[in-house]
């Protein structure tokens, strides 16, 4: 069977920087967040703030930002959205009226809890045969990472 141009050579991502490394393998779990976002018009950014309140609730909203590495701006962008399809809540803080606090609204856990579901179900796909000791692994190492290098989470 003839090779066509769009074939990969064997070893083509051995010698490139671990930071592109990184990169590429989000922009392709990004892909399949996308997938299974597109039905509802939601991005990955959208499925990851709605995935972060999920697991971490109540948050300032900020921090949601620093965590995901989200600006401000597109981080407001996204929870406006959300919040306009009824599935996240925000709440001023007492103390500081300008702070706000993110939840998810009981429709938001249904659907959250749907996207997980469809995650689960393409876990292999996404994974990309991996075992579970590898992905344990690689998980384990991309906490280490993210604590040394990310934001410093005062606020919660």
């Amino acid at each position: 069977m003839p090779k066509l141009e769009t074939d990969l050579p064997k070893g083509i991502y051995e010698d490139i920087d671990f930071a592109v490394l990184v990169q590429i393998a989000g922009r392709m779990i990004a892909h399949h967040l996308e997938a299974i976002g597109k039905d509802s018009g939601l991005s990955a950014g959208h499925l990851s703030v709605l995935g972060m309140i999920h697991r971490k609730p109540g948050l300032v909203q900020s921090v949601y930002g620093a965590i995901l590495a989200i600006n401000d701006a597109t981080l407001g962008r996204y929870v406006d959205k959300l919040e306009d399809r009824g599935l996240v809540l925000r709440e001023r803080c007492d103390d500081d009226r300008r702070t706000v606090r993110l939840t998810l609204t009981e429709p938001g856990l249904t659907f959250i809890l749907e996207i997980k579901a469809r995650l689960d179900e393409r876990r292999s796909e996404i994974t990309g045969g991996l075992g579970f000791a590898d992905i344990s692994e690689l998980q384990e190492n991309l906490v280490t990472f993210l604590t040394a290098h990310g934001p410093d989470l005062q606020e919660t």
